[in-house]
């Protein structure tokens, strides 16, 4: 079993009760123990290394019963009821209790767990001896056999490493025949502990002189314990996480019981954290009315520290991650003897730095630099609920998934942790399995014992064919249901959905729509970015047997209007604000004042839902006489729960499924339409070609919107089971940052997105490590940055060819040699035939250039309501003319060359466009680049560069002429005029709209042609 932990950076709130010290229950209960009569120690703690003593002395034959809240201890002399007694897995109970077991009535072997085997108490023993202890151990470590006998007493020493050596000995030397002297040698670490040792010994009539330096305790003998009554005080250790948590994340939590918000006042040993906190700029504030610290801010700016770990010890796992967090270099002292707690500790957490953190040993010293932000990542707890605990708040502020092993390790010391953290509303969940061993580059997301699932082969394609969108999703919420499903990458999003999670959802949204009266067939509109709604939403729509009908978020009024006209559709979900648009307000400005923006195209419109953002408090529009506005939560939670659905609404794999605009490159945008069948297909063959597997995560940077993010990122997870990781607007770095943190390992979007990830890789930002493949569609991958990004990225990069009527045709394959990889658009998918033909529809040989057509299993059902469009784009034998044109090689591989409207043709002689902008793609000055024709009285057309150039540099025309002249480029093929643009008007997918550059270069004055 393990400990999976979803980052998240939205806010917590909640209330959680802070349980009762650990560290005055140990010692109040080995006292009472101690003291002849009847003790009541009240303020339970399940703390299970409290267990562990209340066991052990249990053993030993005391009498303690429990009563409400209250330890009820009947003490006196120990009568062993057995030869062996335990300690558990508790050190305190083992380094308190050694010694004191020889007050017994009888030899006994104290033992524990079997790691304690290994834990080396030489140094303890060797002091126990001296004061007259008749222990022995073999190998220095448990188990130990102890004579029974009061010690004789004497001058006895002991390093000042532990406290809680030094305190066994405290505990033992009242009972002495005679004196006894406790030197402290080197260093005291853990004072404070030492200390409470001492105010308990106190309260139970046990008396101790100590020096003020708290090195020489003088202890009198034959001193009798007296029973007490105590209330045991909050733990400040366990709070410490909560404390963290609220630390890290947008916070309004209160933790009650906790009643101090400064070690003023406390003798808990671990007081001091509180001070560290507010040092660190957490804003703690007591609320007498609850009786409760509370927390409350919109973010913090932690500032670093410098730490005395002599002081709180146990306190450096979770400071150092707090640390990981601050503005600054954090400095954590003497930490040698944190080092032989239950883990060595600082090891253990410089696991942090595999999460993207900044820590250094040096010497003695912990440093702790703070970074931007941490990764999600595999660790161990080493059994230490301690770290843990830390940990596990860590991951929550990172970016991903982690897991943790030894998940139940919290239970030592703080059995309320992983409600009260989930209580806050983080992601915290222990899951069943081992993870198994990841195959190289790939993280393991199948527990041990289970293969991840694959789709080899035409059987295994024809069978996912045969699945909707929504049966698979309902597939692994039954079969995985705790499984991440959706990841929601945006900025202080928390959307992030199991698989049960999103089937649930989707449940809801299905029948707030049914309330809305949608029915079988219908045409649903939503305008959302990359968000889990948008994810809800489909699999709500196609649960219904609607159609799924997404616009494009980069829409503004008009083309939203043309696109509601032409799907009819009844219902429209749009977002209240994106990208400091307002989309709802903008929707209904255009149906309030429709001759604002030209006239508007009849619509049907009945309701438009709308997802607020967070914490807004602007009304919702209202158009008198048109559609209502309701909010989207709202609708959700007034709709009927449960799965109860039309009988007739589940659709099957032959219904139509989704209703896409295209991008729009040459024209007006269409609309396409496919089957749950179609898409299912389109995927597995994907998925099958590059042998893609549940164990794979999707990162999904292109707008779901568009059929590269629908198809070959949400639909190839459903098909898959595996996780979506969305990003709703483009940034590199971040884009990265969710790679490494959800451990993506396939990508598929425009080569732009490739080109930012590269340059943002060579500046500086680290690599997704997981990263296995990146497919590259919408324009050729130019050879040389694909080769760069193959060593930038350390993953294949593979051309691909696909329409949004056909889905991917061809795709190259990481299997497949280098040049074919970076210099095709790949070849044929199982089921796909391709060809080239001329003009008039001859099949051409391998190698020679024409028009690119393909027959496919995944092609469209037509063009909505317009079959004379769809006629066009068919032969008179079935196959699809894609409007490219292409070279295919002998061997099948596909070489795109251009667009059929993109050629330019100079005096009868078609330049290779695509061609010339690889090469002067290369060129040192030169980012971006397209060619466009543009008009020529005397050939016709002639080329224009347009050209984004490097920062910093101008190219001049004769620099590219040059440039090509220096690859032996024909004369006729050359750009005759240059044209420097700040960016490449695309579409949102990365395609270059070369029909916006023809329309500009239209305007150019005739070139200078006195030297031609």
């Amino acid at each position: 079993m393990y400990l999976s932990v979803l980052g998240t950076h939205t806010g917590i709130t909640g209330t959680v009760q802070v349980p009762n010290s650990k560290y005055h229950a140990h010692r109040a209960l080995i006292l009472a123990s101690l003291a002849p009569g009847t003790s009541r120690i009240s303020g339970l703690t399940d703390a299970r290394h409290v267990h562990y003593t209340v066991s052990m002395l249990r053993q030993l034959g005391t009498g303690v019963e429990v009563q409400d809240d209250t330890y009820i201890v009947h003490g006196g002399p120990y009568t062993p009821l057995r030869p062996s007694v335990s300690a558990g897995s508790s050190g305190t109970t083992l380094y308190f209790m050694a010694g004191l077991a020889s007050l017994g009535t009888r030899d006994v072997v104290v033992t524990g767990q079997k790691y304690f085997q290994r834990r080396p108490i030489g140094a303890l023993l060797a002091a126990l001896r001296a004061m007259g202890v008749d222990i022995e151990s073999s190998t220095g470590c448990p188990p130990l056999r102890v004579a029974h006998g009061r010690p004789r007493g004497g001058e006895v020493h002991i390093s000042g490493t532990l406290s809680q050596w030094i305190s066994g000995l405290l505990l033992l030397a009242p009972f002495a025949r005679s004196e006894t002297t406790v030197v402290v040698e080197g260093a005291q670490n853990e004072g404070s502990y030492v200390e409470l040792t001492l105010a308990m010994m106190a309260r139970f009539g046990l008396h101790v002189e100590a020096s003020e330096d708290r090195r020489h305790f003088r202890i009198p003998p034959d001193q009798q314990a007296r029973p007490a009554d105590l209330r045991m005080p909050p733990d400040i250790g366990s709070a410490a996480f909560g404390l963290a948590a609220a630390a890290l994340h947008p916070a309004d939590v209160a933790l009650a019981g906790l009643r101090s918000t400064s070690s003023a006042g406390s003798d808990h040993p671990e007081a001091d954290f509180l001070d560290l906190a507010a040092e660190m700029g957490v804003p703690m504030d007591y609320d007498p009315a609850a009786d409760a610290v509370r927390v409350r801010h919109q973010g913090l700016s932690l500032q670093p520290v410098d730490v005395d770990c002599r002081r709180v010890p146990d306190m450096l796992p979770v400071l150092s991650v707090m640390a990981c967090f601050a503005k600054g270099r954090s400095v954590f002292r003497h930490i040698d003897h944190v080092r032989m707690k239950e883990s060595d500790r600082v090891a253990a957490m410089l696991q942090l730095n595999s999460m993207g953190a900044d820590l250094t040993v040096e010497g003695s010293t912990l440093a702790v630099r703070g970074v931007r932000g941490l990764d999600g990542a595999d660790l161990s707890s080493f059994n230490d609920h301690r770290v843990l605990m830390s940990l596990a708040v860590a991951a929550s502020a990172a970016e991903g998934r982690s897991t943790l092993t030894y998940p139940h390790a919290y239970r030592i010391s703080y059995p309320e942790y992983l409600s009260a953290m989930t209580g806050f509303g983080l992601r915290m969940q222990v899951e069943a399995g081992v993870l198994r061993r990841p195959l190289p580059s790939r993280p393991a997301r199948t527990a041990r014992g289970s293969r991840p699932r694959t789709i080899a082969g035409p059987a295994a394609v024809e069978a996912c064919a045969a699945v909707t969108g929504p049966d698979w999703v309902r597939r692994w919420a039954a079969e995985r249901p705790n499984e991440t499903a959706v990841v929601d990458g945006g900025t202080g999003a928390s959307g992030h959905l199991t698989w049960v999670e999103l089937d649930a959802l989707a449940d809801r949204a299905a029948a707030a729509l049914l309330e809305l009266g949608v029915r079988p067939g219908d045409r649903i509109a939503f305008q959302l970015p990359n968000q889990s709604e948008f994810v809800v939403l489909t699999v709500a729509v196609l649960r219904l047997g609607a159609v799924a009908a997404p616009v494009m978020p980069i829409f503004r009024e008009r083309e939203v209007a043309l696109a509601l006209h032409r799907a009819a559709a009844r219902v429209f979900v749009t977002v209240e604000e994106f990208r400091g648009r307002l989309p709802a307000e903008e929707l209904a400005g255009l149906l309030r004042r429709p001759d604002a923006a030209g006239p508007v195209p009849p619509l049907s419109l009945a309701n438009v839902l709308v997802l607020r953002s967070p914490g807004s408090v602007r009304p919702l529009p209202s158009v008198p006489g048109g559609p209502r506005f309701t909010d989207w939560d709202a609708a959700l939670q007034q709709a009927p729960s449960g799965p109860a659905l039309l009988p007739e609404a589940a659709p099957t794999a032959r219904d139509a499924a989704q209703l896409l605009f295209t991008s729009g490159t040459s024209g007006e945008p269409k609309g396409v339409v496919h089957r749950h069948g179609t898409l299912s297909r389109a995927a597995a063959m994907e998925a099958a070609h590059l042998g893609l597997t549940s164990d794979d995560a999707v990162f999904i940077p292109s707008p779901l919107a568009h059929q590269t993010g629908f198809l070959y990122g949400m639909w190839l997870s459903f098909v898959l089971g595996c996780p979506q990781i969305l990003q709703p607007v483009w940034d590199p770095e971040r884009a990265l940052q969710l790679m490494r943190g959800w451990r993506a390992t396939f990508v598929q979007a425009a080569t732009p997105f490739l080109t930012d990830l590269v340059s943002a890789v060579d500046a500086g930002t680290p690599a997704p490590p997981t990263l296995r493949i990146f497919v590259a569609t919408g324009a050729a991958v130019p050879r040389h940055l694909a080769e760069r990004a193959t060593r930038v990225l350390g993953a294949g990069i593979c051309g691909a060819f696909g329409t949004t009527e056909t889905c991917l045709g061809t795709l190259a394959s990481p299997r497949d040699e280098p040049v074919k990889v970076w210099g095709t658009d790949g070849r044929a998918l199982e089921g796909v035939r391709t060809r080239i033909v001329d003009d008039v529809g001859r099949l051409l040989p391998p190698g020679v250039e024409g028009n690119f057509e393909l027959s496919t299993p995944t092609v469209f059902e037509g063009y909505l309501d317009r079959p004379d469009l769809t006629k066009e784009v068919f032969t008179e034998d079935g196959w699809y003319r894609t409007g490219d044109t292409a070279i295919l090689d002998g061997a099948g591989f596909l070489r795109i060359t251009g667009r059929v409207r993109d050629i330019i043709n100079r005096g009868g002689e078609k330049i290779p466009v695509a061609e010339i902008e690889q090469l002067l793609y290369r060129h040192p000055a030169v980012l971006d680049v397209a060619l466009a024709a543009m008009p020529d009285e005397r050939l016709g057309e002639r080329a224009c560069a347009f050209v984004v150039p490097v920062p910093g540099r101008r190219p001049l025309l004769a620099d590219l002429t040059g440039f090509l002249d220096g690859h032996q480029v024909s004369r006729h093929y050359w750009p005759e005029r240059l044209e420097l643009v700040d960016a490449l008007p695309r579409n949102a997918v990365g395609k270059v709209q070369k029909f916006l550059l023809r329309d500009t270069a239209r305007g150019f004055p005739p070139p200078d042609r006195s030297s031609q």
